[in-house]
């Protein structure tokens, strides 16, 4: 029983190694305002190495890395899931770009192109003001009725 374990355990490893291994980088969108956040995730499949976070310059990090990892064995086959994602607000306005991550392998390392995402100079206090001005005037029209208010009352039974 114990040898069984120990070749099951030895080859666990090799058997998740034949399965697709890939690098997803997920981003929520690619243009937002100043004061928005947008999510970046990076999303490691069946890779087993370091991650080096890219550089966020331009940017303020919110939160991260957040870390997420899953294993999951199916019919003999195992697959691995890791996720770093963090959550970063823009400092300035333009063009910004996130540099590029590292992930190195035992045998390899994959470099990620940089992201560009383009900020738009107007925080979201401005749009609020505005969407407000818009969308909370109001005018009363000479020669309405007023409004008419009902009371209600409760009885107890």
């Amino acid at each position: 029983m114990r040898f069984l374990i120990f070749v099951l355990l030895f080859f666990l490893p090799l058997i998740a190694k034949s399965q697709k291994e890939s690098l997803t980088i997920h981003i929520d969108k690619d243009s937002l305002y100043l004061d928005e956040v947008v999510k970046v995730e990076f999303m490691l499949d069946n890779l087993d190495g370091m991650f080096s976070e890219p550089d966020f310059k331009g940017f303020r990090i919110v939160s991260g890395p957040n870390t997420s990892s899953q294993i999951k064995m199916m019919n003999g086959k195992v697959t691995q899931k890791k996720s770093y994602s963090y959550i970063i607000m823009p400092i300035k306005a333009g063009a910004l770009t996130i540099g590029s991550a590292i992930f190195s392998g035992k045998t390899d390392e994959i470099v990620t192109d940089p992201i560009e995402i383009y900020v738009i100079d107007q925080s979201i206090s401005e749009r609020t003001i505005a969407s407000r001005q818009k969308s909370f005037i109001y005018t009363p029209q000479s020669g309405s009725e007023p409004i008419k208010r009902v009371k209600r009352e409760i009885k107890k039974i």
